[in-house]
């Protein structure tokens, strides 16, 4: 297996306009460390709506299989900043999936850092596997899949947990390296909030609207949805499969 890192991010449904910003500096970071580099901003929209989320971890997966040896998964709304160090700062001995934890003091995986091992795998099929199952309340965050991978965190011995300067949701003074705006104290820009209540009515009147063509014209739900816009994304982006 090759020694290549992969920094990934996923903007669609609009992300990609919104966070033109965030995600150049992701692109900078990468060509800093000598990183490969994929932003996936199409389809443009997906069939998804807001859980496109769950995509992060079938891609990550997919890259892993590739060969690459490690890889950084980090939301659109995520700024990296120019004095953030390099990966390999932060592996510990046995240690293969990194996280930090937000606001709520719980793990947040908008940004995500993994090592190849069977171990990552294992645990990616886990979580993937389990996202039509319920979680624990204490675990749940409302959508998509934060909530599973908080869940299948817990008392893993494999699982790091990051200093809050690689994914700062909260603090406004600390010195980060990663500041992340996402839906917490640090999303204060009105026509941010605005752009995600409409990004997300739009999704669930779209979610909506497919149960009643389903229903209508009695379809079976598309049960792979998620692997058949995965097998898609990878077709527009080969650079994830170390191609």
């Amino acid at each position: 297996m090759n020694d290549k890192t992969l920094v990934l991010t996923i903007a669609l449904n609009g992300y990609q306009w919104m966070y033109k910003t965030e995600i150049n500096s992701h692109k900078k970071y990468a060509k800093d460390n000598g990183y490969v580099y994929q932003a996936v901003k199409r389809p443009y929209i997906t069939r998804l709506g807001v859980e496109c989320c769950w995509l992060k971890l079938t891609l990550i997966k997919k890259a892993l299989l590739s060969g690459y040896s490690t890889v950084l998964f980090l939301d659109a709304d995520t700024f990296v900043k120019p004095n953030c160090p390099n990966l390999s700062k932060v592996f510990k001995v046995n240690k293969y999936i990194y996280m930090a934890k937000g606001y709520s003091g719980r793990f947040n995986s908008g940004v995500l850092l993994v090592r190849n091992n069977l171990k990552t795998i294992n645990w990616l099929d886990k979580v993937i596997n389990a996202r039509d199952k319920n979680v624990d309340k204490d675990n749940d965050v409302g959508w998509g899949e934060n909530g599973h991978v908080i869940e299948y965190s817990k008392d893993v011995p494999f699982i790091c947990e990051l200093s809050n300067k690689w994914n700062n949701t909260f603090d406004h003074g600390l010195n980060d390296y990663i500041r992340h705006s996402n839906c917490g104290p640090m999303r204060t820009r009105y026509m941010t909030n605005l752009f995600h209540k409409i990004v997300f009515y739009f999704s669930a009147r779209m979610i909506n609207f497919t149960r009643i063509i389903q229903q209508l014209f009695k379809i079976p739900p598309n049960t792979n949805l998620l692997f058949t816009e995965t097998t898609k994304i990878l077709s527009i982006y080969p650079k994830i499969t170390n191609s």
